[in-house]
């Protein structure tokens, strides 16, 4: 991470499975959202099924019929009801996830060594931006960050919006991302993601440098931080307003 933390004039995260586990909140989402709809696949679709939807933008997923039928509005509709719930922690939907798949619903979790690594990257250079580019919805995504405990850190946070050819994985998702932080060089912006192929090829569609995070890598970075790093605290970074990008 030597090249990160000297070299980058911006710095951008990926959300889940880099610096958070929430797959099986997203995963149980569609599994009620079948439920709900009366689709028979809330018994069949598999964690597997959920995860090769990583990466792939709101409006695709919501307009595949091969996944939701013709009703893919009423599935968009019904999934982002219960998603909200499900990061509240809902008695209810965890009960009723478990009744129809028989397996515990775990709360969206922290991996270990997150905080400490943005508390390192945010001290080192107070100055550089740090920025959250998820593929959720922009108010969902921005409570989740909250919730977990890590908003002041981020100096922006980007997730979907009306506007879908802006929104990740396209390229012009990076170009909300820096808005007004007047980069030249767009090598010198880091992108750090979890998947070595859908995050590398979403780097390198815009120019960015690309590098891979796993939950192992980051306690192994999190041990070998400089012990001073916890000593010290950081002023609350408020997260700026999402710019729009015309065209």
């Amino acid at each position: 991470m030597q090249k990160i933390t000297k070299d980058s004039k911006c710095i951008i995260f990926d959300w889940d499975g880099t610096l958070v586990s929430c797959e099986q909140l997203v995963h149980a989402s569609y599994v009620l959202t079948f439920l709900k709809m009366g689709n028979d696949k809330a018994f069949t679709w598999s964690e597997a099924d959920t995860h090769a939807q990583n990466g792939k933008s709101r409006q695709t997923i919501f307009s595949d019929t091969t996944i939701w039928g013709t009703n893919t509005k009423e599935a968009e509709e019904i999934f982002y009801q219960v998603y909200p719930r499900l990061q509240q922690n809902d008695s209810v939907l965890f009960q009723l996830y478990q009744d129809v798949t028989g397996k515990q619903l775990q709360p969206l979790m922290v991996y270990e060594g997150a905080k400490e690594f943005l508390h390192y990257l945010k001290i080192q250079k107070p100055n550089r931006p740090i920025v959250l580019l998820g593929a959720k919805n922009e108010e969902l995504l921005r409570k989740e960050v909250f919730e977990a405990g890590l908003i002041q850190y981020f100096n922006r946070i980007i997730g979907n919006t009306v506007h879908a050819d802006a929104n990740k994985p396209s390229p012009k998702a990076f170009d909300r991302a820096v808005a007004n932080y007047h980069i030249s060089d767009k090598s010198s912006v880091c992108y750090i993601g979890d998947n070595p192929q859908k995050d590398m090829a979403f780097a390198q569609s815009w120019g960015a440098t690309g590098f891979i995070l796993t939950p192992e890598k980051l306690r192994e970075i999190a041990q070998f931080l400089p012990q001073q790093v916890s000593h010290k605290t950081i002023p609350f970074v408020a997260c700026l307003s999402t710019p729009h990008i015309n065209g």
